[in-house]
């Protein structure tokens, strides 16, 4: 006698963490891979790449970083919504739908995990200070500062949660199992931001608090939402919110 499904609504928060993936995604996990490869290269080299060209400098610069990042997250962007939509399954298997949370009790989970984020590292590092993405930014004057929103509430947001939590989530899930896909995820993010946002500035931060802790408290709490809701799109609604929150901080570390 077969026993009789469990309603997703109806399951306990741990019920949903510890369920493995129902089946695997219709794409294989060499190209969930890809995806962060080409987010690694596009961030690293051909972003930054086209922003020296841009402003006539190869100096490493607050501002050209910045615009090099806007640029490879574009990038990223572009090349995850073109290969995934070549596919209707594939589509679909992003679940870039509404979940079981509402989309504005998803917005404010968001500033939730932003604020208990912010307070962990800033505590734990011993300084408070902007995240790396936006290093230098009031330097910029109001363009460093829709530069940093662009950055942190838009491109930011929706590259991660594509590639880590719509594509490569699921895929390293199923393969690794429940908790150790998680995992998984989250170690190839640190590595990510280690390499591309944390790099240029690791001398000003706290390598353990800004280039550990940070990224891993930031993907870790972003993959458990996306397990718990089902929904690439309530986690990026909620990641939007925390840029938000990361943004308004930093505002207000930087003064008048």
């Amino acid at each position: 006698m077969s026993e009789t499904p469990i309603d997703r609504r109806e399951m306990s928060i741990m019920q949903k963490l510890s369920r493995a993936e129902a089946a695997a995604a219709p794409w294989s996990m060499a190209s969930a891979l890809i995806s962060a490869i080409v987010m690694l290269v596009s961030l690293a080299v051909l972003g930054p790449a086209a922003a020296s060209i841009l402003l006539g400098s190869q100096e490493a610069t607050p501002a050209l970083l910045m615009l090099g990042w806007a640029i490879g997250l574009s990038a990223t962007i572009a090349f995850v919504t073109v290969n995934r939509r070549s596919s209707a399954d594939s589509w679909r298997a992003m679940r870039l739908q509404p979940g079981y949370l509402p989309l504005p009790m998803s917005a404010m989970i968001g500033v939730a995990i932003a604020l208990a984020i912010d307070l962990i590292v800033s505590l734990g590092g011993g300084h408070f200070l902007p995240v790396p993405e936006i290093f230098g930014f009031q330097a910029q004057g109001s363009g460093g500062v829709l530069g940093a929103a662009l950055l942190l509430a838009l491109l930011q947001p929706i590259a991660d949660t594509l590639v880590f939590q719509a594509v490569l989530l699921p895929s390293l899930r199923w393969r690794l199992g429940p908790w150790r896909g998680v995992i998984a995820t989250s170690l190839l993010y640190v590595l990510m931001y280690a390499l591309v946002f944390f790099a240029p500035y690791q001398a000003r931060y706290d390598a353990i608090w800004y280039g550990l802790a940070y990224p891993l408290l930031l993907c870790w709490s972003f993959s458990l939402l996306k397990i718990y809701s089902d929904s690439s799109l309530t986690v990026l609604v909620a990641r939007v919110s925390a840029g938000g929150v990361f943004l308004l901080t930093a505002l207000a570390l930087s003064g008048p």
